[in-house]
């Protein structure tokens, strides 16, 4: 595997990454570079470490912001229909168990009757 050195905020990082992936890994680390940067210069007196924690968190929520967005596009009305279809088959299954219950009761009542 090929070895990179990237810098972040200043300070070298030698990784490893997949053959052929050696641009997009850089052009990764360029980009979290600059969000580091940027993040560096709202908050003051941070050290590298917990700027680097606090710069991973931000893009963590942006990524999930994005996922979020995405779902309301392919599921407009924000619903989880999996969840939804899982309860329905839960109360279909609860009916269902209802009725059998009052057609065996319903039998053993008609029964004697018959004989």
């Amino acid at each position: 595997m090929p070895v990179l050195r990237i810098n972040i905020n200043g300070r070298y990082y030698d990784i490893t990454c997949e053959k052929n992936k050696q641009k997009y890994v850089l052009e990764l680390s360029k980009y979290f570079d600059q969000k580091v940067k940027d993040f560096s210069v709202k908050l003051k007196n941070v050290d590298h470490s917990r700027l680097l924690v606090l710069t991973g968190i931000l893009l963590s929520e942006e990524l999930n912001n994005i996922m979020k967005d995405k779902s309301k596009v392919d599921n407009p009305y924000g619903k989880n229909y999996k969840l939804e279809v899982e309860d329905l088959k839960q109360k279909q299954s609860e009916a269902s168990s209802i009725v059998k219950n009052k057609i065996d009761k319903l039998i053993s009542r008609i029964q004697p009757l018959t004989k």
